[in-house]
């Protein structure tokens, strides 16, 4: 075999292998179709920098009426990435079914971190747990390093829930870290928008990051919009504002709407 088709045949080797890669993170990350509740509506989108990415999501619907939602961030991109997604929804689904820890976000974050850092040594990720209860009105969240999520009060006061651990991965270097949950009210025609560091670190020619700062303005100047145009909105806007730029990062925004 010469050099030209030793290369021909990686490549080949390559393509199969991001298309199964590909194939998989289809499967493992819920339509929008699939969120189906009587007391929310749900947005999602997810644009991976490659075929494949790091970012993800996922919920469960528990059988108290509560459901529970995850969104994650691993480091890196391509299929090293996309792998530890993997390890991540098969952690997730085996957590929920265990009522000790599905009810409590840090608890779930903290066995997901667990499970990983048994399989794999110095993986890091970023992620907030949900955990939405409508009896209550309320919401249990827990955010380990990742982007403020953006809470939009049916007042059109903002909120934000800003990272209370630290990034996932570190739990090795920190064996007396403490987890605990954020309790927030969660009630008639509020909004909660969660996002990966993909749409806040989007960059302009110049070189200017989107930024929480555009996020937030987009959110206040349309406030009374549905969540899935209120979501769609701060994609445009970002869009507009890289003006053709090329992706650097997965983009992952997912919208949270109590229903009136």
């Amino acid at each position: 075999m010469n050099t030209s088709d030793h290369y021909e045949s990686l490549v080949s080797l390559f393509d199969k292998q991001l298309q199964f890669a590909q194939n998989l993170q289809k499967k493992i990350i819920p339509s929008p179709g699939s969120f189906v509740s009587d007391h929310y509506h749900f947005y999602s989108y997810l644009k991976p920098f490659r075929k494949v990415g790091g970012d993800f999501y996922d919920f469960h619907f528990m059988d108290n009426g509560k459901i529970s939602l995850l969104i994650a961030d691993a480091t890196g991109h391509g299929i090293d990435a996309a792998m530890i997604t993997s390890m991540i929804k098969l952690s997730y689904s085996y957590t929920m079914k265990d009522s000790r820890i599905n009810q409590s976000p840090s608890l779930v974050l903290k066995q997901i971190e667990s499970d990983i850092s048994q399989q794999m040594d110095n993986t890091f990720f970023t992620a907030i747990a949900l955990v939405l209860d409508p009896s209550e009105e309320v919401l249990y969240f827990a955010n380990a390093g990742h982007p403020d999520a953006v809470l939009l009060k049916a007042n059109h006061k903002i909120e934000l829930l800003k990272p209370n651990l630290p990034m996932l991965g570190l739990q090795q270097f920190m064996k007396t870290m403490h987890y605990f949950d954020m309790r927030i009210n969660f009630s008639r025609n509020d909004k909660l928008l969660l996002f990966t560091d993909g749409l806040v670190d989007a960059k302009n020619p110049e070189r200017e990051e989107f930024s929480m700062d555009r996020i937030i303005s987009v959110v206040k100047q349309n406030p009374d919009l549905p969540i899935n145009l209120l979501g769609s909105h701060i994609i445009d806007a970002c869009a507009k504002f890289k003006q053709g730029q090329p992706p650097s990062d997965d983009i992952c925004i997912l919208g949270i709407e109590v229903d009136d």
